[in-house]
């Protein structure tokens, strides 16, 4: 595509043309999204679409590739919006900056997208906010691999309440997403690789017991219990090992942050960086994806290759059983119960719970796997994974 205007051989008073081929460098504005990069995929399929896009750069993210474009309507493809896009020249994101006017092609090819043919108007800048931008961005906090991760209280699919460490035992997947999500390599693409890894851990029983996937959703207003489950539905997703997540906006607000995630409402989409992370047994950080050039098969091998030291279960008594009855009030359960090895026989015995949270997912008559740690007052239930 040429440039839509002509270029100017003289200096503008009040602006600059930069043409998406020249060499000079421009400093780099406030990154608000710490990340939300489109990946160039080969599994994308699809015939190319093209659209023209006019907007006003929010941020730039120099580390993640990419820029968020507060833009007009695209014909034939959104309403205006603010949205991070990828570019196809990533050299541009050294020329771009806050506040620039943008033209550009968006490039749309199955779950790719793009800006190509890119043209920024710039307006002048105060460097005193530069720095301070650049500061901001270099100061921002995410959690490291082996940090503990809170405890943090959701709403799932079916509107019970869900803790992080009633997964204690499990290694989590858990990622970030929202339903009406328009860009095909965002949430859909989120969506789309848990699939994938609910059915490659399928085909690994041992490893398909010891794992849970997370989908939690920035959109928690629109999001009920009610639209996830029929988004996750259409996904064909087993609630027994993957669950989407709810609840009050800012208990959201707070998982996201804690996982450097940043978004916020525009209109009725959601402007939002994307963080995926593995969590293990022990209820710590494994590791953490920034943007979506992660695949399923690499979490995949993570997953398999989390030994038994990532474990938290390991020094636990295992126990088999069908529940009887459970008080949710006296946090206690009645366990018809097999033989738990070296601690008591086989019996049908009440158990405390070491959190209440941990009868939501149970029912009378399930059978379920427990494990039980030993206290002053007796054996206690920390962990409850149904058969």
């Amino acid at each position: 595509m040429s440039c839509p205007f002509e270029c100017r051989n003289r200096e503008l008073s009040s602006m600059t043309i930069i043409h998406k081929t020249r060499l000079a460098r421009a400093l780099v504005i406030l990154s608000v999204l710490s990340t939300a990069q489109p990946a160039c995929r080969s599994r994308a399929t699809g015939p190319e679409q093209r659209y023209p896009i006019k907007g006003k750069v929010v941020s730039v993210e120099k580390r993640d590739s990419t820029v968020t474009i507060s833009h007009e309507a695209i014909p034939g493809y959104m309403d205006a919006m603010t949205m991070p896009f990828k570019l196809k020249d990533e050299s541009l994101l050294n020329d771009l900056a806050e506040g620039d006017r943008v033209q550009a092609t968006l490039v749309v090819t199955g779950l790719q997208s793009r800006l190509e043919d890119v043209v920024v108007t710039r307006e002048a800048v105060d460097q005193s906010d530069i720095s301070k931008a650049q500061t901001k961005t270099q100061n921002w906090i995410e959690p490291k691999p082996g940090d503990e991760v809170p405890d943090f209280t959701l709403v799932n699919q079916d509107g019970k309440r869900i803790k992080l460490n009633q997964y204690r035992g499990r290694a989590l997947v858990l990622t970030f997403i929202y339903t009406r999500c328009p860009l095909p390599d965002y949430c859909p693409l989120m969506t789309d690789n848990f699939s994938a890894i609910e059915k490659a851990l399928k085909a690994l029983p041992e490893k398909y017991s010891k794992t849970h996937l997370l989908s939690i959703s920035v959109d928690p207003e629109y999001d009920t219990p009610k639209v996830l489950r029929a988004y996750a539905t259409s996904h064909s997703a087993d609630f027994e090992h993957w669950d989407f997540l709810t609840g009050p906006k800012d208990d959201v607000k707070r998982v996201a942050t804690y996982f450097g995630m940043q978004y916020w409402p525009d209109g009725d989409q959601v402007v939002h960086s994307l963080r995926t992370a593995i969590i293990g047994a022990d209820g710590k950080v494994v590791k953490l994806y920034r943007g979506n050039e992660w695949k399923p098969e690499e979490i995949v091998t993570e997953l398999r290759e989390l030994g038994p030291a990532a474990d938290a279960s390991k020094d636990l008594g295992h126990g088999v059983g069908v529940v009887e009855s459970f008080d949710q009030e006296r946090a206690t359960i009645q366990i018809d119960h097999e033989e738990i090895k070296d601690l008591m026989p086989a019996m049908n015995m009440p158990f405390a719970v070491k959190d209440k949270s941990l009868l939501d997912s149970v029912n009378p008559g399930d059978k379920i796997d427990f494990w039980v740690e030993p206290t002053p007052s007796g054996l206690v239930v920390v962990r409850i994974l149904k058969r």
